[in-house]
């Protein structure tokens, strides 16, 4: 196969050689730019783009959290009815699906939400706090919805230490 394409290459003229000398390379720059150099610089965009938006979402998460922490912690002794029943309604309410929701006496409960934005969340949360239950303890994962979380938490009835 190389002694034929050898023999072609002999037969073609000094011009002709180096005129296909040029194609051959001109085709090279051209192979090089649309199957390396564009896809490389469609993804780097990308990647761009996704970081500016989880750099949003982290300060829109930050400023959330810095109100929470901000809100007063009153004497608020919390909700009168049960706090299962409460944290259940106050939930259906704003639009939060709890996969679980399980008393741990009277005034502690341990709730799960499969999938829910921050924003969301911290809302929601704020305005359980403004009603008297804090959070104890709480656990965030992002979860398989983009821009969503998955959030495991202890909330508890009346004010924080």
């Amino acid at each position: 196969m190389t002694e034929r394409l050898k023999a072609l290459w002999a037969e073609r003229s000094a011009r002709e050689q180096w005129m296909l000398g040029v194609m051959f390379a001109l085709l090279a720059i051209v192979i090089l730019w649309l199957g390396i150099a564009m896809p490389l610089d469609r993804a780097q965009r990308s990647v761009r783009g996704a970081l500016r938006e989880a750099t949003d979402r982290n300060a829109a998460v930050r400023a959330k959290v810095k109100l929470l922490k901000s809100l007063p912690r009153g004497a608020a002794a919390g909700p009168a009815l049960p706090l299962e029943q409460f944290v259940g309604q106050s939930a259906g309410e704003a639009g939060l699906t709890v996969e679980r929701l399980q008393a741990q006496g009277d005034d502690r409960i341990d709730i799960a939400v499969g999938s829910v934005r921050p924003v969301a969340l911290f809302s929601w949360l704020a305005t359980l706090e403004a009603q008297g239950v804090r959070v104890e303890t709480m656990s965030a994962r992002p979860s398989p919805t983009a821009g969503s979380v998955s959030v495991q938490a202890v909330l508890v009835r009346g004010v924080g230490q």
